[in-house]
């Protein structure tokens, strides 16, 4: 019998509700048990929208889900007040008269807007004609509030302020990213706001895992400290440092700016260092390298078709060592090789292999593949800096593969 309570992906199980796909859901027959996206709300089957609107500090738009048209037409009628002519969109009017009920246009001087709803709520788009970019018009332009004349955007930010004010006394909550002036409280917001926040990881007694907290000097990193770190050109940087996400760490430098830097360039400032400017990166970047090799493969005449479990066990070896003289907190280490990893036919040969690697906190990652299409991939989960093994490795079993087919010959 079917109560209509999959209806909206609850199901009924032994345990009791289940919400598939989703979270936040209580065990129990008699409980009550909800289901929350950001805008909707499902309680035993029942939909429930949330009264939220989305109108953030950079962005000209107001979205407000579960609006209905009282709402919309309290807002015309402020809007009119302040001086702004309203009227049904001309263009979808023209084009499209059918939903021509659904969508306005307005204009207050050089302050245009344009407005439509649907049934799970309503917009309005406000936009200039002054500085425009798209030749379709400022309607279509990238960064509308930032090419608004001062004036205009002035006008435009008293009349979204007025508006929002309208909403929430309506019961609407804003879901747009806070404006902050200091950095600091971006900061805090940033990691409190972050999926992994746990209660006090702010603080500098909280315990972050040893893979992510060390610095360039392998000394840990605490919340608060002081460090120091060169920015692209090589100039010397420092502020104080809270954890972000993985390896990531939030550097605050003054009042105003920061900045998101991996741990393993943050350091404690010596004499030496403090003296001596570096000298921008030259080093070649990994993924220049790694297309360096592909081609190096392919010039040398090699094919998959010469290829076979020797030569990927050798590759296996090249890697291993380069593992060994890898500078890193993930403790890389090869994967244990199983037979679906690689496919050789007799007549034509290699068709698809992959060496895996293992970490700290991962398990089975690429480490080198050869795909079937003949795509060489390396690592496609690391960051640049990480990828060095895995290419280095690969550059020098090149060179070896070439000296042994050579002899063979």
């Amino acid at each position: 019998m079917n109560d209509g309570s999959n209806i909206f992906g609850i199901h009924r199980s032994r345990r009791g509700w289940r919400v598939a796909g989703g979270f936040g859901v209580c065990d129990g027959m008699d409980e009550q048990v909800t289901y929350m996206t950001q805008n909707v709300q499902y309680l035993k089957g029942e939909r429930i929208m949330k009264k939220t609107y989305y109108a953030e500090s950079s962005s000209t738009s107001i979205g407000v889900h579960g609006g209905k048209k009282d709402l919309l037409n309290k807002i015309f009628e402020l809007l009119k007040q302040r001086g702004f002519i309203i009227q049904t969109d001309r263009e979808i009017l023209e084009r499209y008269p059918i939903l021509a009920d659904t969508h306005w246009e307005g204009a207050k001087g050089d302050l245009l807007f344009k407005s439509e709803i649907y049934p799970a709520g309503f917009n309005i788009e406000f936009y200039q004609e002054v500085n425009i970019e798209n030749r379709n018009g400022g309607y279509y332009d990238f960064d509308k509030l930032a090419k608004m004349p001062y004036l205009v955007r002035c006008e435009f930010l008293i009349t979204k302020k007025y508006i929002s004010q309208l909403i929430e006394q309506e019961g609407f909550q804003n879901i747009g990213e806070p404006s902050f002036k200091y950095a600091m409280d971006k900061v805090m917001h940033e990691i409190k706001s972050c999926c992994h926040y746990k209660e006090g990881k702010e603080l500098p007694d909280y315990e972050i895992p040893k893979y992510n907290s060390k610095d360039k000097d392998d000394k840990r990193i605490r919340n608060g400290q002081l460090k120091y770190f060169r920015d692209r050109k090589g100039r010397l940087q420092r502020g104080r440092v809270y954890h972000n996400i993985n390896n990531m760490w939030w550097v605050v430098l003054n009042r105003f700016d920061f900045r998101n830097i991996a741990s393993f360039e943050l350091f404690d400032i010596t004499a030496e260092r403090l003296l001596t400017r570096r000298i921008q990166s030259r080093q070649i970047p990994q993924y220049v390298r790694a297309e360096k090799f592909r081609g190096k493969f392919k010039s040398l005449g090699f094919s998959y078709k010469e290829l076979n479990e020797e030569h990927i066990q050798m590759l296996r070896i090249f890697l291993t060592q380069e593992f060994k003289v890898f500078n890193s907190d993930m403790e890389l280490k090869l994967s244990a090789p199983r037979k679906k990893d690689i496919k050789i036919l007799k007549r034509t040969g290699l068709q698809y292999a992959a060496i895996e690697v293992d970490g700290y906190y991962f398990s089975r990652r690429e480490a080198i593949t050869f795909n079937s299409d003949g795509f060489i991939g390396f690592a496609g989960w690391a960051c640049d800096y990480n990828k060095t093994p895995f290419v280095s490795a690969f550059g020098k079993w090149i060179d070896w593969l070439k000296a042994t087919i050579e002899t063979a010959a």
